[in-house]
């Protein structure tokens, strides 16, 4: 029997492919992703992520086991280490070269396919009628466009670190054990429960990384 994981990448093949092969992806993975445009990504994604991580952390209460409990409150960890000191030190890495106007305007204020799936994180972490199944069915659709481009897409060798870093903390043993374990997770229930959640945020995945790269 076909997992409910493995139809759904089936199903929306198309765009799957679209997410995890955006320009902005590849030209990041050779090294040539203009320095603005790592910028407005990064300072935008930075956003996502304060607010992912509150929805983390509600995900992880509602754990139906304790195996997946701890597996989850170790990756909050994770985030709020490794995650968070790559955002602060690029960002303010390349301050000087998109100058500190750019700089404060994309730091603090969203583009508009941004504010929508931003809005979509603090909806889901304050409704109380969503289920496990939905709300981590989102967190993988998340994390495996992350680690389909960091592990698949042709890389230049001697990577500025800026670019390295990021693809390192999105490729590896480490994020494709969590990608399983996520994986595993939404197999745990029916194809309909969880269809309409995968579609709507790989959607917003691929219109994430458009938008910043023609911003």
């Amino acid at each position: 029997m076909t997992s409910t994981t493995d139809q759904l990448l089936s199903k929306y093949h198309s765009l799957f492919e679209k997410a995890t092969t955006h320009k902005l992806t590849k030209e990041l993975c050779l090294g040539t992703l203009a320095d603005r445009t790592l910028f407005i990504y990064l300072a935008q994604d930075l956003q996502f992520f304060e607010e992912g991580l509150r929805l983390i952390c509600k995900i992880t209460s509602l754990a139906p086991t304790t195996h997946s409990l701890i597996v989850l409150a170790q990756k909050i960890g994770f985030f709020a280490n490794d995650e968070n000191s790559y955002f602060r030190d690029v960002l303010k890495l390349l301050t000087p070269t998109v100058g500190e106007p750019e700089a404060d305007r994309w730091q603090h204020n969203r583009l508009p396919q941004v504010e929508k799936y931003v809005g979509q994180l603090v909806a889901m972490t304050h409704d109380t009628s969503l289920s496990y199944a939905q709300l981590i069915t989102y967190l993988w659709c998340a994390e495996i466009v992350y680690w389909q481009w960091a592990h698949n897409l042709p890389k230049a060798t001697n990577l500025q670190p800026k670019h390295q870093t990021w693809i390192d903390l999105h490729d590896g043993d480490h994020f494709q054990s969590w990608c399983e374990f996520l994986k595993a997770e939404v197999d745990r229930y029916p194809l309909e429960e969880v269809e309409k959640t995968f579609e709507k945020f790989l959607e917003l995945e691929y219109d994430f990384f458009e938008a910043c790269y023609t911003a």
